[in-house]
């Protein structure tokens, strides 16, 4: 009897879907809710993934609105107190593509789902009391976490007047004039989509897949799939452009680089991912970051040109950044600095080496190993495998094969599209006089060949 009323609520496929872990399963209601279930985790966790939400779902004038619900559902006094008596604790994460809010509890599913029910599909309380600490966060970011600052800057220049331009938190302004009307519509076209929505549900409580899929079902079945109210997401574009903050009162420079690059359901976003891995990260106090092989750091730390770096890809739904974040102290040389680094990244569409890419190819696994594979890490990183490879690949060991399979001739292919002679976007902060004109640094994007 149980059998056969969970299959009228509720749409399975013939097979059973593996995700991330070999025990994960995935179904989907009728409603459009899909669900996700995981026994190997040590901790119930159930975490409610909304997608198509995010500083890319706002636009120029209620930007802010999605850090604001994060802030809520972590940092709210009253809702929190409220938590912890019944034993359970609420964090939440905000993406420009995505947010999640998540409970870890020690009672029974139901508490959770009533939880996230009530106080972000169902809600309508009014969260404006809580905008002075969202504007003290976006100002500390500013102030005391340049790095962060920087990347936020280097999409608003990349991506101007777009959906990745808006910031992640907001800006002072938008967050100040939000009102409870801005809050409560963009919770009627994000969350009240459930289309949107997935559930994630890991620990001791999944008993059985079949049990979860009917827990959610009864208490979220009255929620409907209209996309009533709901607006059709603008796509993002790339400009190639440059922003300049300069602050000579600041200790250090603090630049970005970055080229357009794949969005999350490219096929050659993989491939991306691994040619940032080329080059890595370094961190000139860290006495291990020295001896990682990199050929970039043999000028780099001879001349003793920047504190760090980081190579990254930032992969989206329309669009994707690949490129640098650096920090120096050595702002008299940040001309040297930024030559010696793309002229390594010219080297990847002409002279990369075995030797280079089979070093990659080791680090990104071991990264993607550590943020991914733990039985134990949080329903965060399960919702940023899904948001970012569900797509192309069912679990990590899938994935660890196309790694395997990526060649030279690939790195080329892709560097010679998306690299060689491309257009750039720069960001700078503190002491960046030293930052030479746009022409001269995107001349630098090429050399001769021959």
């Amino acid at each position: 009897m149980l059998r056969s009323n969970l299959h009228k609520a509720t749409r399975l496929s013939c097979g059973v879907s593996r995700g991330l872990a070999t025990q994960v399963r995935n179904s989907k209601l009728n409603n459009g809710i899909s669900i996700y279930t995981d026994p190997s985790k040590t901790t119930n966790e159930t975490t409610l993934l909304v997608q198509n939400a995010g500083s890319t779902a706002e636009t120029p004038y209620n930007n802010g609105v999605a850090h604001l619900w994060s802030h809520y559902f972590q940092a709210d006094k009253s809702l929190n107190q409220a938590a912890n008596k019944n034993g359970s604790k609420l964090s939440s994460s905000l993406q420009r593509d995505y947010q999640t809010f998540s409970v870890q509890s020690s009672t029974d599913l139901s508490n959770s789902l009533q939880l996230l029910k009530e106080n972000i599909l169902q809600q309508n309380a009014d969260h404006t009391g809580l905008k002075d600490q969202v504007i003290q966060k976006i100002i500390d970011q500013e102030e005391s976490h340049q790095d962060r600052a920087v990347i936020e800057h280097l999409y608003s220049t990349a991506f101007q007047n777009t959906p990745l331009s808006n910031p992640l938190l907001g800006t002072v302004d938008t967050v100040g004039d939000l009102t409870k009307e801005d809050i409560n519509r963009f919770a009627q076209t994000t969350f009240h989509n459930t289309n949107n929505l997935s559930l994630l549900v890991s620990g001791p409580q999944v008993t059985s897949h079949e049990s979860i899929v009917e827990a959610v079902n009864n208490s979220l079945h009255e929620l409907s799939s209209s996309t009533t109210g709901s607006k059709t997401l603008e796509k993002s574009s790339f400009l190639g452009s440059e922003v300049r903050l300069r602050d000579d009162t600041l200790p250090y420079a603090w630049i970005s680089i970055a080229v357009e690059s794949e969005s999350t359901n490219s096929p050659d976003r993989v491939i991306s991912d691994l040619a940032s891995f080329i080059f890595g990260s370094y961190n000139a106090f860290e006495p291990k970051s020295r001896l990682q092989g990199i050929k970039l750091l043999d000028d780099l730390q001879e001349y003793q040109l920047c504190d760090n770096f980081n190579h990254f890809q930032l992969s989206h739904r329309d669009s994707g950044l690949w490129g640098v974040a650096t920090r120096t102290s050595n702002v008299g040389n940040i001309d040297d600095l930024i030559h010696f680094t793309l002229k390594q990244w010219n080297r990847l569409s002409i002279s990369i080496t075995d030797t280079e890419l089979n070093r990659a190819k080791a680090q990104f696994k071991l990264a993607l190993a550590q943020k991914y594979s733990s039985s134990s890490s949080a329903n965060n990183n399960w919702a940023d495998f899904i948001v970012n490879y569900q797509s192309q690949f069912n679990s990590l060991d899938e994935l660890f094969t196309k790694i395997d399979t990526i060649t030279i001739k690939d790195l080329k292919r892709w560097a010679n599209k998306r690299l060689w002679d491309q257009d750039i976007a720069i960001a700078g902060m503190g002491q960046i006089e030293g930052l030479l004109d746009y022409m001269r640094i995107r001349n630098d994007m090429s050399m001769m060949r021959w």
